[in-house]
């Protein structure tokens, strides 16, 4: 009996895998790289041995040290609430209670002519335009895919990494956000391990720029960064310079080509660090979204502080609607 059972488990762990075995053991390992879990060169390796794997048991063995995936997904399920979303619940709140006030005083005093209407109709129409701007944004971004750069921003948002390394004498904090214009396209059209390859070539060419600039990687996550330097004139040197050294080495690439999209805006981080996450990231990612690929846009904060010296450039102003933001943003392409 006992010799049995223990064929039954060798017969069991020598099972042959599947490709879709091999298949959804990759997808596992992407989803831990997406969380951070592994760097790129674990994921590389890793996905190298899924796809040669002949055995469950070793498809098993690659993930045996990693947590469940399922926690992954949910840090993307909390939605920080914006400054807008926040003052319109609050706007409709009182809204709603003065109101309330106001009828049971009209009922309590007998009824008659309905005059809480004036403050229902004039103050409804007030909390309308207040909202209109969130439920605009809401219905016209909501099926957009998400980017490298927001995934980078919504970890950095609930993370909420010390940027005092990074931040100047007067309280102010450079960002810049970098990724690779249709880097999912890219990864379906090679396959991960050729993918792997390139992204490891991409984040060493960043990684390299950023250190000889002086600025300090705040997150990395795939192919999105999000790099933060004390100057503004310092982040635009130094997104020329990734700029310049992606399309020296991987211009000509055979899996190419590469074009990296960088957006740059400044804020103050030292007085509050909760709004410094909400907003100043959020313009940062979102002007990074706004940009081509080879391009560089700048916020109109960035543009007023490094434009007065004379070598800093800057063309082709527009206003854009940026996501979760209200109204519209003045962004600027930086010259090379």
């Amino acid at each position: 009996m006992a010799s049995s059972g223990g064929n039954t488990g060798s017969r069991d762990v020598d099972l042959r895998a599947s490709d879709a075995d091999r298949e959804r053991v990759a997808q596992t390992l992407r989803e831990h790289y997406s969380a951070g879990r592994l760097s790129d060169d674990d994921l590389s390796e890793r996905v190298e041995t899924a796809y040669a794997a002949r055995t469950t048991a070793d498809l098993a063995a690659l993930t045996a040290d990693l947590p469940s995936p399922a926690p992954a997904r949910r840090p993307p399920q909390r939605r920080r609430r914006g400054a807008l979303e926040t003052t319109v619940r609050v706007h409709a709140s009182v809204y709603l209670v003065v109101n309330v006030m106001l009828i049971a005083i009209w009922a309590a005093a007998g009824g008659g002519y309905f005059w809480p209407i004036w403050s229902i109709l004039g103050w409804g129409i007030g909390v309308g335009c207040h909202a209109a701007p969130l439920i605009a944004t809401r219905g016209r971004h909501r099926h957009e895919p998400v980017s490298s750069v927001d995934e980078v921003a919504s970890s950095v948002a609930a993370e909420q990494p010390s940027l005092s390394q990074a931040t100047a004498p007067d309280g102010t904090v450079t960002i810049l956000f970098s990724d690779i214009e249709g880097s999912t396209a890219i990864n379906e059209r090679l396959g991960d391990v050729r993918w792997l390859e390139l992204l490891r070539k991409h984040n060493r060419i960043v990684r390299k720029q950023v250190k000889a600039c002086g600025g300090f990687e705040v997150k990395a996550q795939g192919d999105g960064f999000m790099i933060a330097f004390a100057s503004a004139r310092r982040a635009i040197y130094c997104a020329r310079a990734i700029q310049e050294a992606i399309e020296r080495e991987l211009g000509g690439h055979p899996d190419g080509p590469i074009r990296v999209r960088i957006g740059l805006h400044t804020g103050e981080a030292i007085r509050e660090e909760s709004d410094f996450y909400g907003k100043n990231v959020v313009v940062a990612a979102r002007i990074a979204d706004q940009a081509h690929g080879g391009e560089i846009l700048a916020s109109s904060v960035v543009k007023h502080l490094t434009e007065s010296a004379g070598d800093i450039s800057f063309a082709d102003a527009r206003e854009v609607e940026l996501a979760g933001l209200a109204g519209t943003h003045s962004v600027y392409h930086v010259s090379p």
